[in-house]
């Protein structure tokens, strides 16, 4: 089952997970205590017991019960975040992508995608953090996004721009190509992309095809999140503005030095230079908001019922501590302190209900043992959807959707499993993904 498979939680950028790997209603704050440390430093991925992190252009990867190292890779230029699906690892080089056996760190394939050697002054990589979805792994290098095969490494298309209607409607209008730039997030039915000039892109997860374009008229964008009903940009002036994901229409803004957002069901958290905001996204109106402090805050990572967020040494009566707020009605839950000598991180990810900070080294924090084993109890009778019924983002586009539609098998190659690296846990709405994906893939073929 996937956990914080990679850079943002999963495909989609939301950096939020469900009742599997968060904390739901009745979760015991104060059984949190630190677990482990470890010297090396970075924002991890964990999946399947494994915590995998770039350490000096290698992949480590530790136990995440005790941080003891299970294997190191050679050096592969890993510069960001990698992410993990099918049972390996992918990391995005100096020019191309790398792929890991999860296992034991053996080289399963590399891949180049860019011409352009890494300049070690540039604020941006050459290539972009892997986005991996249906069986596919997505960057953006040199202009274009390309969509490599997991198994085979082999580049299955690339797209390089997206054609655009411009002018008014009244008057005659022109269609413009524009340049795919990065920021790629992906949900059940498409992958997205930004291009120059403020553009949204919405393309088909198999082919490239240009299945939908949304103008935004502000020409940067950032931080790219996608839902099954919204998509999600940071614009140039720190605004967040909503766009339906299946029209490209614009839903609804809000602005006030926004630096960075996460997204869960029906909440959207995001954090300005002073304050921590929950809005509902239902009205478009803001449910809480905790803070007026000074370019202090982290970034905001929502587990199940709790928003987790970091506040420097100027965070008001929570100075440098991690803290958790309830996610329905912002009241606090926990607050993790230091001493003003100790950092507590600007980041943190969430997976099986452990905490892990980067913090200039790696710090986890966990339940004790006697509430670990009443949580694990607990959640093996969990559906995996939360008390809201939404199933966690992480658990989003069929894996095996390609493979029912071109071969009629549930099963891989290896062993005869089924992999649910990328399935729901609720059985009835994973029947309706594979359904309406197997269907749409279908009527591409036919039309």
């Amino acid at each position: 089952m996937a956990g914080w498979s990679a850079a943002r939680g999963g495909y989609g950028n939301t950096a939020a997970v469900g009742s599997d790997h968060g904390f739901g209603d009745g979760f015991d704050f104060d059984a949190l205590e630190v677990d482990w440390t470890a010297d090396v430093g970075g924002l991890p991925v964990v999946d399947d017991s494994m915590v995998y992190l770039p350490v000096e252009g290698a992949v480590h990867a530790l136990d995440a019960a005790d941080g003891s190292l299970e294997w190191q890779s050679e050096d592969v230029g890993a510069s960001e975040s990698p992410t993990v699906a099918y049972g390996t690892v992918f990391v995005s080089g100096d020019r191309g992508v790398t792929a890991l056996d999860a296992a034991n760190g053996d080289v399963r394939w590399q891949t180049s995608v860019s011409d352009a050697a890494t300049d070690s002054d540039a604020d941006e990589p050459a290539v972009s953090p892997p986005t991996v979805a249906f069986e596919r792994v997505y960057v953006c290098a040199d202009g274009g996004l390309s969509a490599i095969d997991c198994e085979t490494g082999e580049i299955d298309w690339r797209c390089d721009s997206a054609t655009v209607t411009v002018g008014d409607p009244w008057e005659e209008q022109n269609e413009v190509d524009r340049t795919i730039e990065g920021g790629v997030a992906a949900t059940d039915e498409r992958v997205f992309v930004l291009a120059e000039a403020g553009t949204i892109v919405g393309l088909d997860p198999l082919t490239g095809e240009q299945r939908l374009t949304a103008d935004t008229y502000y020409y940067y964008l950032y931080d790219l999140v996608a839902t099954d009903e919204r998509v999600f940009v940071r614009t140039g002036s720190e605004e967040v503005i909503a766009y339906d994901s299946a029209t490209g229409e614009r839903e609804e803004g809000w602005g006030g030095g926004i630096r960075r957002l996460a997204v869960r069901g029906e909440t959207l958290v995001f954090v300005t230079r002073y304050e921590l905001v929950a809005i509902d996204l239902e009205s478009g109106d803001e449910r809480w908001s905790v803070g007026k402090y000074s370019h202090c805050i982290g970034d905001p990572v929502i587990a199940c019922n709790a928003v987790l967020v970091s506040f420097g040494l100027q965070g008001g009566e929570y100075e440098n501590s991690l803290v958790a707020f309830d996610l329905d009605d912002g009241g606090e839950q926990w607050v993790f302190s230091r001493t003003e000598s100790a950092y507590v991180g600007g980041r943190c990810v969430v997976a099986d209900r452990a905490i892990y900070i980067d913090d200039g080294g790696l710090t986890v924090i966990r339940a004790n043992e006697g509430e670990r084993d009443e949580g694990d109890e607990e959640a093996e009778g969990d559906t995996g959807d939360d008390e809201r019924g939404e199933v966690d983002e992480t658990d989003g586009p069929d894996s095996n959707a390609t493979d029912e539609v071109q071969a009629g098998s549930d099963e891989t190659e290896e062993g005869g499993e089924t992999d649910v690296q990328n399935e729901s846990d609720d059985p009835e709405t994973d029947g309706k993904q594979r359904t309406r994906y197997m269907l749409r893939t279908m009527w591409s073929v036919i039309a």
